[in-house]
């Protein structure tokens, strides 16, 4: 009878190890390991890295390692299989996998602006010139695609119609460029930059105040943020919790650094050198607070179903959750 008692103990602290899963581990003041996955070195997960080089994550009792895949999609798929535990990827994917099913919360966002434009070779000095050409912007589903489509939806042209799409990988977008093979991209940051050194035009900018409005209709656009499976969150907040610090943390000291000291923290992060005017302009969608407006959901939402992304409207209750965000924003100012 004894082992038979012995044997159920054992047999529930086993059931009760599991369930906490991470959140044992924290409580136990033991670093708990995440992934968090990335669509390629991302110029608006630069808070994430420096929450991590300033020691942040660490602090928080957080080891974290960035995956890189191809596109969001993959990303997102990772995400549902639970290979990764956070997604950096755009707020747009929450609200097409909850149109299939899968609850995925948006938990900060990185980005207070859309910040991507459309770039083109020299010759080409309108959208209305792309009729005909290819452009490169990531999988069908993605993101930048439908930044691409909505672009082209405003200026009158038929994404499906009149351009032809191709998927490259990161590494293959400037060699395309160069030998011809595309004739425009979605591009910012570093790719942004090395275009203009190609002779690149920039088409569309969103970093423009005036085109944004025009193109999106509002101000707000949380493009980036951070996202975990619903069930994660239930499972794990403490984890959720840690990691919402150190990112906020961050992001009040990248808002007062100098662009020159984000480069050369951040540089081990990219594929190439960040430089200070490359940080300085990325920087300018930044959001320093994290926080998910109804106007810039509207928005996002309007323009995926204005591009096929999605059929039809999803509260925002459904795919967002800023209560971690508001405790780390409260903790830091507490720490300040």
């Amino acid at each position: 009878m004894k082992q038979m008692k012995f044997a159920i103990m054992l047999f529930v602290s086993v059931l009760l190890v599991l369930a906490l899963g991470a959140n044992a581990a924290l409580a136990a003041g033991d670093v708990v390991k995440i992934k968090i996955a990335q669509p390629g070195h991302d110029d608006y997960g630069i808070q994430l890295y420096l929450a991590d080089k300033l020691g942040y994550f660490a602090e928080e009792e957080i080891q974290v390692e960035f995956v890189n895949f191809k596109s969001s999609p993959l990303s997102i798929a990772a995400l549902v299989a639970g290979e990764v535990q956070f997604c950096l990827t755009s707020y747009d994917q929450a609200l097409k996998m909850y149109e299939k099913g899968k609850v995925l919360k948006n938990l900060v966002t990185t980005t207070q602006k859309h910040p991507w434009g459309l770039l083109a070779r020299p010759e080409i000095k309108t959208v209305a010139d792309l009729k005909g050409k290819t452009i490169s912007a990531k999988m069908p589903g993605s993101g930048p695609r439908a930044f691409a489509s909505s672009i082209l939806i405003h200026y009158g042209l038929d994404p499906e119609k009149d351009v032809t799409f191709v998927d490259l990988a990161e590494t293959a977008v400037m060699p395309s460029y160069v030998n011809g093979a595309i004739d425009a991209t979605v591009g910012s940051g570093i790719r942004k930059a090395e275009l203009l050194e190609k002779g690149a035009r920039v088409l569309v900018d969103m970093n423009d105040p005036a085109q944004h409005k025009a193109v999106l209709g509002t101000d707000a656009y949380p493009l980036k943020v951070v996202m975990a499976d619903a069930g994660y969150i239930e499972k794990n907040p403490e984890v959720v919790q840690h990691v919402l610090n150190a990112l906020v943390r961050a992001m009040k000291w990248e808002e007062k650094a100098d662009g020159g000291d984000i480069a050369e923290m951040v540089a081990p992060y990219f594929l190439g050198a960040p430089s200070k005017a490359m940080i300085e302009d990325v920087r300018r969608a930044f959001s320093h607070d994290g926080l998910i407006t109804p106007e810039g959901h509207k928005a996002i939402e309007a323009s995926s179903i204005n591009v096929g992304l999605i059929t039809q409207a999803v509260p925002m209750d459904k795919v967002v959750d800023i209560t971690f965000l508001n405790k780390a924003l409260e903790k830091v100012g507490k720490t300040k």
